[in-house]
C-alpha cells in the first residue's frame, strides 16, 4: 500500500500471498511446543527459524545440525554468518528472511514489545511464507486470532506441574536450585553469599554478561560443576536452563523509571524453568528468605503460579496480548537523501497511525529514538565535514546498539565517511591487551562493544580496520576476563559487604545501616 503525504511517498508493508497454512503452538515454558516445531522444520527440509536472542539461534542451529547434518543448516545473526545459503537458517528475528518455504517464528509475544517488536511484527504482517508455525505463550492467542483468523492451533501443556515449597534459607539450597534477583549488583552480592556456603560451586548469569562467559557458566550448571545458579531474569528471555527448584530472591525490580512489584506474567515466565523433565517429576518454586536486604512477596509468587486472565475458548493466561508493534524500514520511506530522513519518518508515523488506528491489530511504534540516532550521526558527520549515503545512514542508526553507545555509533558514521579520526579510538577498542587487568564492569562493557564491532565487520569488512577475526577476538578475550573477574568477585565480594564492618548489607549501599549508624553520630560529635 502506497500514499501520498506532503511530497513524499509513504508505503506500509503488506503480504502479496497468503501463507497456505498457518498453525499456533501456544503453552508455557517446558511444553515442548519448541521442539515440535523444530521437529517439522527437520522433516520438511527447508525454512527459517526465528528467535529473540543469539543463543536461541545457536541452540536450534546446534540441534538441526546434529539431525540434519552441518551443510544443511545455517546461522544467521548479527554478529555471524555460517552457511547462509544452506536449506534450513537458523536466526534471530531481526535477521530472518522476508520469505521462504517454512517459518517458525518463536515467542510471538515478543511482536507487543516497545523496542523490538517490530522485527515479529513484520514477518506476521509481511511474511512470504508458503507456511507458518508461531510459537509462543497462550497470552497471545488474542493476538494469532486477530492476524490469522484461520489458523490452526495447537495448545501445550506443560510436562511437570510445579510445587509452591514455601520460603528456604541460604543453608538449606540444594544441588540443582536456581535463584533469581532482579539486578546485576543483586546477583553478585547475592552469589557472594551463597558461595560461602558452596564454595566454588555458584554459577552466575546476567544480560551484560558476552554470550560466551554465559555459555560457560550455564555448562557449569548443567554439568554439575555449580550446584547452585545465581542468576537475573535473563532465565525468562529464552535461556534455556532447567532446574529442579527455582527460589524468588526478590519480587520487585527496577524497570527504568521506578522500582515495582514483578508483574504476574514476568513471575510466571520464570517460574516455568523449574523441572528437568525426565529426572524429576515436578518442578518446585519458593522464595529465599533470611537476606537483609531482599523484598519478598510469597503470596505474590503463589498468585503467579496459576493463570488468572480469561482469554479466547475458554483458555487462560497472564495478560492479553493482542497487538503487534510496526515501524518502517527504508524501502517504506520513498526518499532519496538521508537529509531527508527525519521528515520521511515524521510523515510515514502520520499515515502509518491513520490507516491502522481503528480495527487493526498493529500499534504504531514511536520513532522518536531513532530520528534522535539520524540527528546524532548527522550531526557529527556535519562537524567533520562528512556525508553518508541513505542506505548507509539507515543501517547505521539501525544498530543493535543501546542508546548509552552512541559516540561509538558516531564513531562507526565516520568510518564508513572515510574519516581518519575514527580510526585511534576504533584500534583502542580492539585491542584485547587493554583487559589485561581490567575491572568485571570494564570485561562486560568490552564485550558489548564486541559485539556491536563483529556486526560492523560484516556489514562494513576492513572498514576502520575492523576486521571480524578482530573483534570476535577481543569478544573471546572480554568473555575469558569476565569468567575471571566474576570468579574473584564472588570468592571475595566487593557488593552486598559493608566496606567498613564486612557484613552484609543491601548491594546497592557501600554500608550498612549500622556504619551508616556509627558514621552519622561522629559526625554530629565533630561539629562545632
Amino acid at each position: 500500500m502506497k500514499r501520498a503525504e506532503r511530497g513524499i511517498e509513504i508505503a506500509l508493508p503488506a503480504r502479496r500471498t497468503p501463507p497456505e497454512r498457518v498453525v499456533a503452538h501456544l503453552g508455557p515454558t517446558n511444553s515442548g511446543k519448541t521442539y515440535a516445531a523444530l521437529e517439522e522444520l527437520a522433516v520438511t527440509g527447508r525454512g527459517v527459524y526465528a528467535g529473540p536472542l543469539r543463543m536461541l539461534a545457536q541452540e536450534a542451529h546446534r540441534r538441526l545440525s546434529a539431525r540434519l547434518g552441518d551443510d544443511r543448516v545455517g546461522l544467521i545473526t548479527g554478529e555471524e554468518r555460517i552457511n547462509e545459503r544452506a536449506p534450513v537458517i537458523c536466526s534471530t528475528v531481526e535477521m530472518a528472511p522476508q520469505s521462504g518455504e517454512l517459518l517458525v517464528l518463536d515467542e510471538i509475544q515478543w511482536a507487543d514489545d516497545d523496542e523490538r517488536g517490530s522485527a515479529w511484527t513484520r514477518l506476521l504482517l509481511a511474511g512470504e511464507y508458503r507456511q507458518i508455525l508461531l510459537l509462543g505463550a497462550l497470552d497471545a492467542l488474542p493476538l494469532v486470532e486477530r492476524a490469522f483468523p484461520d489458523a490452526e492451533l495447537k495448545i501445550f501443556e506443560r510436562k511437570l506441574p510445579l510445587e509452591w515449597i514455601g520460603e528456604r534459607t541460604l543453608r538449606s539450597l540444594i544441588t540443582g536450585t536456581i535463584v533469581v534477583a532482579f539486578s546485576r549488583r543483586a546477583v553478585l552480592a547475592l552469589a557472594g553469599e551463597v558461595n560461602r556456603l558452596h564454595s566454588g560451586r555458584v554459577a552466575v548469569l546476567y544480560g551484560a554478561m558476552p554470550l560466551a562467559s554465559r555459555r560457560e557458566e550455564i555448562d557449569r550448571f548443567l554439568s554439575g560443576s555449580a550446584d547452585v545458579c545465581v542468576a537475573t531474569d535473563v532465565l525468562g528471555h529464552g535461556v534455556n536452563l532447567p532446574c529442579e527448584t527455582l527460589l524468588f530472591a526478590e519480587t520487585t525490580k527496577f524497570d527504568g523509571q521506578a522500582r515495582r512489584p514483578l508483574l504476574p506474567w514476568e513471575l510466571a515466565q520464570i517460574a516455568g524453568r523449574a523441572g528437568r523433565f525426565g529426572l524429576v517429576e515436578r518442578g518446585h518454586v519458593g522464595v529465599l528468605s533470611g537476606l537483609v536486604w531482599g523484598e519478598i512477596d510469597a503470596e505474590l509468587v503463589v498468585s503467579a503460579l496459576e493463570p488468572h486472565i480469561p482469554l479466547p475458548g475458554g483458555h487462560w493466561g497472564y495478560r492479553v496480548v493482542d497487538e503487534a508493534r510496526i515501524r518502517p524500514r527504508l524501502s517504506d520511506l520513498g526518499v532519496d537523501d538521508p537529509r531527508d530522513l527525519d521528515a520521511a519518518l515524521v510523515a510515514w508515523h502520520r499515515v502509518a497511525v491513520r490507516e491502522w488506528a481503528y480495527e487493526s491489530w498493529l500499534a504504531v511504534e514511536s520513532l522518536q529514538p531513532i530520528r534522535l540516532r539520524v540527528d546524532a550521526v548527522q550531526r557529527r558527520l556535519g562537524q567533520r565535514g562528512r556525508r553518508l549515503s541513505l542506505d548507509d545512514t539507515w543501517k547505521l542508526v539501525n544498530a543493535p546498539v543501546d542508546e548509552d553507545a552512541l559516540e561509538l555509533l558516531t564513531t562507526l558514521a565516520l568510518a564508513i565517511a572515510g574519516d581518519r579520526v575514527a580510526r585511534p579510538y576504533l584500534s583502542f577498542l580492539l585491542d584485547a591487551t587493554r583487559l589485561r587487568n581490567a575491572s568485571l564492569e570494564d570485561a562486560e562493557q568490552a564485550g558489548r562493544e564486541a559485539s556491536i564491532l563483529r556486526w560492523f565487520a560484516l556489514q562494513y569488512p576492513g572498514v576502520g580496520s575492523v576486521t571480524i577475526e578482530r573483534a570476535a577476538a577481543l569478544e573471546e578475550a572480554a568473555a575469558r576476563r569476565v569468567v575471571v573477574r566474576l570468579r574473584h568477585e564472588v570468592e571475595s565480594p566487593t557488593i552486598g559487604r559493608c566496606r567498613s564492618c564486612g557484613r552484609s548489607c543491601p548491594p546497592w549501599f557501600p554500608l550498612c545501616e549500622r556504619c551508616v549508624g556509627r558514621a552519622d553520630t561522629r559526625s554530629r560529635a565533630a561539629r562545632p
